[in-house]
């Protein structure tokens, strides 16, 4: 068994359990070897050198005029190589005596005041017990720290709790770093920057490296599938030298328990929010919104704000990754976003995607911002009467269907890239009666008109053109780089193949109808930034 370095001065003032408090601060690398408690007048006869004498101060009651009681005292203390003086506090005085801490004073004699709430026995068994056995002191003590650091825990943040009390144990800096270096949670005033620099080369062993004046130990550890590091430096190599292991372990195995606390309780969250979604969607009665909205509030929602419904999936009608759902709740709770979430697909009358009601607030344009150019997003009018949530799911469900026909319409025209978001307070009435044909006769009505421009891709080009370009034949023929008689010539067959005059609203009107989608993917193409 390797030799145990002795208990010093400082070893036991930090110890926070002790409550031990500087008043004439003495040598930190001081030897300890015991601890006595006593309140006779004259006790340094009694005590060994290099120990502790614990008092309550009883010689010091009614003894005010007795100016010389506490020279005589620190200086037969001093003689008698005693270590320090630990007053305890709340008992006969709630603090110590002006004159026995200018006697301490004026001979450097280390003084320190004890809790009321710590009972002697604490610090006469933590001193008296390490010197009982090599590893007594340092057993009591990986005890101690175990438990300081486990009252994190319970903190509002517990993982900023967690650190700080990793950096008051290692009497220096604790860190909690990302695999990318990203600092998560640090406390203390150690060089973080140069520890992850050194961290990164590979030393992240378990034996101390040196930086400067400071020793650092460090872990790596997973959690939730993300790689982060956490590291602890001291000025006192010797703390790190005895208990890192232990600190890394027990910090390690915590941050273990808070992730797995914290999991618990996202699957706790995500089933509610699953449940209320559901409610919602099933059809709240008038009488009950109050209490709906009440539950909503966990989900950061404000009773009778202005609400959302959104229906959302992907073109390959692929599941979502999960990792898009997280990203998406995360999201929402960073920004203060009221969401409901849930998941659909996992049967075939429900297409792959998500259903969900979100806040109308100025956070959701971020939050949609997630999405990208696969995914299609319908959006229904802002409504704030709970019992109005299934009819704003149908809207949500036609206004994805609009995004998702412009962005198979942008893809077949060659159009660009078109975001999928519709929002159905923004769509005209053209495209609202488009979204709800109800049988394929509706849409085969619509083709059956262009059917002889479809078979030809250059005049159905110049059509939609024409109709983007506000009927405009000089415009049209810039856009596709011909003469505008070559462009008349065009419209002159359309109007042969459709049997009518373009200067008729009802023929432009079927025509606007028949390739909608087309004209609306353009119209966005040309709309995007850096286009003329």
């Amino acid at each position: 068994m390797p030799d145990k370095s002795p208990v010093t001065l400082h070893d036991v003032v930090s110890e926070a359990p002790l409550g031990l408090a500087p008043l004439v601060p003495g040598s930190p690398d001081a030897v300890i070897t015991g601890a006595h408690t006593s309140d006779i007048h004259n006790p340094a006869g009694w005590l060994e050198p290099n120990t502790v004498l614990l008092t309550t101060g009883l010689r010091f009651v009614n003894a005010e005029r007795d100016e010389l009681l506490a020279v005589r005292l620190v200086e037969d203390l001093r003689k008698a190589r005693v270590a320090a003086l630990f007053f305890g506090i709340g008992v006969y005085f709630d603090q110590v005596p002006a004159m026995l801490v200018a006697a301490c004073k004026q001979a450097g004699f280390p003084l320190y005041t004890v809790a009321h709430d710590v009972p002697f026995h604490r610090i006469e068994n933590f001193i008296n017990q390490s010197q009982a056995s090599p590893d007594a002191y340092l057993q009591k003590r990986a005890l101690w720290l175990s438990n300081d650091l486990l009252q994190s825990i319970s903190a509002e943040n517990p993982v900023h709790a967690l650190i700080v009390r990793l950096a008051m144990a290692c009497r220096g800096t604790a860190v909690l770093y990302e695999d990318s270096g990203r600092i998560v949670e640090s406390s203390g005033d150690g060089p973080t920057h140069l520890i992850w620099k050194e961290l990164r080369k590979g030393n992240n062993s378990s034996e101390i490296l040196v930086i400067g004046q400071w020793g650092v130990m460090a872990r790596p550890l997973v959690l939730r599938g993300d790689g982060f590091v956490i590291a602890v430096a001291s000025r006192n190599h010797r703390v790190l030298k005895d208990l890192g292991d232990l600190l890394l372990e027990t910090t390690q195995r915590l941050l273990a328990a808070v992730n797995g606390i914290a999991q618990f309780s996202d699957s706790r969250q995500r089933h509610e929010n699953t449940q209320l979604l559901t409610l919602l969607q099933d059809g709240v009665p008038v009488a009950r919104e109050f209490r709906h909205w009440e539950r909503m509030r966990a989900f950061r929602f404000t009773p009778y704000e202005p609400l959302r419904a959104v229906v959302a999936a992907n073109l390959a009608q692929e599941p979502m990754d999960t990792s898009f759902s997280e990203q998406l709740l995360r999201r929402a709770e960073a920004s203060g976003l009221g969401l409901l979430l849930a998941e659909n697909g996992r049967t075939p009358e429900s297409p792959p995607g998500f259903h969900a009601v979100v806040s109308n607030s100025s956070a959701l344009d971020a939050w949609l911002e997630l999405t990208d150019s696969s995914v299609f997003v319908g959006l229904s009018e802002p409504y704030s009467d709970l019992a109005r949530t299934p009819e704003a799911f149908r809207e949500a469900e036609a206004a994805a269907g609009i995004a998702r026909r412009q962005i198979q319409a942008a893809t077949r025209t060659g159009s660009g890239i078109y975001k999928g978001i519709v929002r159905l307070d923004d769509v005209d009435p053209a495209t609202w009666l488009l979204a709800r044909r109800q049988s394929p006769q509706d849409k085969d009505k619509l083709n059956l008109f262009v059917e002889a421009l479809q078979a030809d891709s250059e005049l159905k080009q110049t059509v939609i053109c024409y109709l983007v370009n506000d009927l405009d034949v000089a415009k049209v023929a810039g856009e596709l780089f011909v003469h505008p008689n070559t462009v008349r010539y065009r419209l002159k067959k359309v109007e042969t193949l459709v049997g009518g005059s373009l200067s008729s609203p009802r023929i432009i009107a079927n025509l606007y109808l028949a390739f909608h989608d087309d004209v609306v993917a353009l119209s966005q193409t040309w709309n995007e930034p850096g286009n003329p």
